[in-house]
């Protein structure tokens, strides 16, 4: 009887996650598109309404969030899915066997987690290979896809020196608050410790038998045009050797301190912002001139200007009235004699 699930199955096993499936197959009496039968304004199922989807990593921080509680999966899409990666119709790369800190245990070659969010149409090839690239692009990154935080930078002028004031500043004031301090039970983020010149490994720690045992780190790497943190393994002799599929206590809080490292690094002149590409405004088209014909105009013919009335008389040259003329008088008529 063979011990394991890829000793059954004589091959390497790929495990497809999910969240809330909804649509029905094409022979169920549930599969027609309106809720109710036609109506003036009808109600589209979900089926038919929610077919876009997404593929990540299911130990990634988006695959967390997107295969919990809350999320939603078509079943076609799911189906879909599945069949690809069991047709083999998708290509496996050949550098994955370690990509997800797979063991001899676990003999899960990948697991990814297949989100539906809205959109009419389905598909199509293109589109599922264009989601498969990305899904092995990131499963052969050196975190395994496990990316938690990302964060880009005009230039880092010295390396070395941003990833030590992480270790040395940043990260145990972060540890010493009362959201990472207090945890009481389980496991916590303990230390930082810088590994190499751009490298800062943060220490998740639990107590297994009264001894403190390494159980996950996240490793943040500074780059010269960026900053990544991504999830890390834990220690493989004590049974944590493969990164955790599920969020470490306090990583979010950690992952949500990290955008404010990024702009308190810039704010001390540790990075430069990065600038964002502006669209450059189309200059506008120069106007050609048109030849203007020359117009030879007619000589101007020379007129005396027009002699005004108010200049039209004789007093106007100087005359005077050769007697004065009674205004307002009138002469008495000679009584007539009867």
């Amino acid at each position: 009887v063979p011990e394991t699930l890829g000793e059954a199955l004589m091959g390497n096993v790929v495990v497809v996650r999910h969240g809330e499936l909804f649509g029905a197959s094409a022979s169920s009496p549930e599969s027609s598109p309106f809720i109710g039968g036609p109506r003036i304004e009808p109600t589209i199922r979900d089926m038919y309404t929610m077919r876009s989807i997404r593929i990540d990593p299911t130990i990634s921080i988006s695959g967390n969030v997107l295969s919990g509680e809350g999320s939603k999966t078509n079943r076609l899409s799911m189906g879909e899915a599945a069949s690809r990666l069991a047709l083999r119709k998708i290509s496996l790369p050949s550098n994955l066997s370690n990509a997800q800190g797979q063991d001899d245990q676990d003999p899960a070659l990948l697991d990814i987690s297949v989100t539906s969010f809205s959109g009419t149409d389905a598909p199509t090839e293109d589109e599922w290979q264009t989601q498969f690239t990305r899904l092995f692009e990131r499963l052969s990154s050196p975190s395994g896809g496990a990316t938690l935080f990302t964060a880009e930078f005009g230039s880092v002028p010295n390396v070395r020196r941003l990833a030590e004031w992480i270790a040395s500043k940043w990260a145990p004031a972060i540890l010493r608050s009362y959201d990472i301090a207090g945890t009481r039970v389980g496991a916590r983020p303990v230390y930082a410790v810088q590994t190499e010149d751009n490298v800062v490994e943060i220490v998740w720690q639990e107590l297994v038998n009264f001894q403190p045992v390494t159980s996950g780190r996240m490793v943040i790497t500074v780059e010269e045009t960026g900053l990544t943190a991504a999830r890390g393994k834990g220690d493989e002799t004590k049974g944590f050797g493969k990164v955790s599929r599920v969020p470490l206590p306090g990583e979010d809080i950690l992952v949500r301190r990290l955008g404010d490292a990024a702009s308190q690094a810039v704010e001390k002149g540790l990075a430069t912002k990065a600038k964002i590409a502006s669209k450059e405004k189309p200059k506008p088209k120069p106007v050609e001139s048109k030849p203007v014909a020359a117009v030879v105009s007619a000589p101007a013919v020379e007129s005396s200007p027009a002699a005004s009335s108010s200049e039209a008389g004789p007093r106007s040259a100087g005359a005077r009235r050769s007697s004065e003329r009674s205004r307002g008088r009138r002469k008495a008529e000679p009584p007539s004699e009867e």
